[in-house]
């Protein structure tokens, strides 16, 4: 068993010998408690009555309108009364049930419970005896959960007697009589009343629990021929009774007493509620605000990195204008050379690729060899020269941007012979038009072609001593799409 009771509550057993007070493990207290603190009342008194309420297929508040006229009807003038089953526990559609409830009505409990609230002690609620037996006997995993089962309470002024029907409370008798052979006896008898008055059939012999009993109290349930069950006894130190009222509390069923008796409770647990939200808000608050301080020291580093980075970088200008006065250096010059070659020279190539490739030409044909090469950027790649036939002019009218240009001139061996010679040149021919970055503006293949087709020996003399002239510019994207 499991209890979560507060060591500032209290227990008061109200019965019909004196009211005693226990701490909340159920032991006796030595003297009243003398500070106002949480009580919860447990009335074990003759004044008990349990009924049965059938509830027709009702919802909402018909339901509850029915219930409570059949409260006043079943436990007329009866001020404390609750039922076994929660309000959770009904069904949520119109469909009959049935309701197992307690009430009891006496001027002893009244008066302990009016003393208690001009005490200013907060009443947590009101359970019976009875109802706490039943709850400690629904947790018990080797009690049987289905037919009827007769549970014994030996009490210092007598026994409490408490019918379970599938684990739940339809009846209760308070024995006011400690003699062990006595006690059996009314025991027999007790179950002769049920059967006598059809509570239970007469061939069913309901099991009887005695919970810790005394040696002599168990021989005399045996004499009377019951169907016993192996006695109960507390897995704590202390007496069973102790063990039963540990469980009064919020869990417990059955519940008697009205909001109006239990406010200063109620009010105490929504204060305590209202200072856990409190408390909860107040640290949020101080996270939030430990967050925020701590983002605004990072920004705070954070610009205080920026102004460092700022005076570097003009210390670093100062440094580089102290530099260019002491060289003499115009920077209205330089800035200019500087702005030309963002707009201008980025579209230039570098001369290292086209001097590696034309060197790759040369080394494939010996025969060549290399009179001039010459790169520059100008408005009009190989201005002055007829684009080729098939070809487009890749310079846009209207642009101003400049454009790389490629001139090279080879001269072949002086001893080949014409054929070799044209030979060599349909070789250089095909290999720098298969480069894929230039595309041929001059082509000295297709000009001498044409020079060998209109004249005549001194024409083809006068080319022999001559040097080939090949004139380039980039390849686009255009360009690139025609040629292939």
């Amino acid at each position: 068993m499991t209890q979560r009771s507060s060591s500032r509550t209290h227990l008061l057993l109200v019965n019909p010998a004196q009211a005693q007070w226990l701490d909340a493990r159920g032991l006796a207290l030595p003297a009243p408690p003398g500070a106002p603190a949480g009580v919860r009342v447990v009335a074990d008194l003759v004044e008990e009555t349990h009924v049965r309420i059938e509830v027709p297929g009702l919802m909402g508040g018909d339901r509850q309108s029915f219930i409570q006229v059949q409260y006043q009807a079943l436990l007329p003038d009866v001020p404390l009364h609750a039922s076994w089953e929660a309000a959770s526990a009904q069904p949520l559609l119109p469909k009959p049930f049935g309701l197992h409830a307690v009430g009891v009505s006496s001027p002893v409990l009244m008066a302990q419970l009016d003393a208690l609230v001009q005490a200013q002690h907060p009443v947590e609620g009101v359970w019976t005896l009875s109802y706490l037996m039943a709850h400690w006997a629904a947790r018990q995993a080797h009690l049987p959960r289905h037919g009827w089962l007769l549970l014994c309470l030996g009490l210092p002024y007598g026994m409490r007697m408490v019918l379970l029907h599938d684990r739940v409370p339809v009846f209760s008798r308070l024995l006011l009589e400690t003699e062990p052979d006595l006690q059996a006896r009314e025991v027999a008898l007790t179950l002769k009343y049920l059967a006598d008055n059809r509570i239970i059939e007469r061939d069913i012999a309901p099991q009887v629990l005695p919970m810790d009993p005394a040696p002599e109290l168990l021989q005399s349930l045996q004499n009377q021929g019951l169907a016993l069950l192996a006695a109960a006894a507390p897995r704590q130190a202390g007496a069973m009774l102790a063990e039963v009222l540990a469980w009064a509390g919020r869990g417990a069923p059955g519940q008697l007493a009205p909001p109006e008796l239990r406010r200063h409770h109620l009010a105490r647990r929504a204060r305590r509620g209202l200072m856990a939200a409190t408390a909860v808000v107040l640290l949020a608050g101080l996270a939030g605000l430990a967050l925020q301080t701590r983002a605004l020291l990072g920004a705070a580093e954070q610009s205080r990195a920026w102004i460092e980075q700022s005076a570097d970088m003009q210390a670093q200008a100062q440094a580089i204008r102290e530099d260019l006065a002491q060289r003499q250096i115009d920077v209205p010059l330089l800035r200019l050379a500087m702005e030309v070659q963002r707009q201008e020279l980025q579209h230039g190539i570098d001369p290292v690729q086209p001097l590696w490739m034309l060197g790759q030409l040369l080394q494939a044909h010996p025969q060549a060899q290399l009179v001039r090469t010459e790169q520059a950027l100008r408005t009009q790649a190989c201005a002055g020269t007829q684009p080729l036939a098939g070809e487009a002019d890749p310079a846009a009218p209207g642009t101003t941007a400049l454009q790389a240009e490629w001139q090279f001139e080879i001269r072949p061996d002086a001893g080949l012979l014409p054929r070799q010679r044209q030979a060599l040149l349909e070789a250089l021919g095909q290999s720098v038009a298969a480069w894929p970055q230039w595309q041929v503006r001059t082509d000295p293949v297709r000009a001498e072609g044409a020079m060998a087709l209109a004249g005549g020996g001194n024409a083809g003399a006068d080319a022999a001593a001559n040097a080939w002239r090949w004139c380039l510019g980039p390849r686009t994207a255009d360009t690139a799409g025609e040629s292939s």
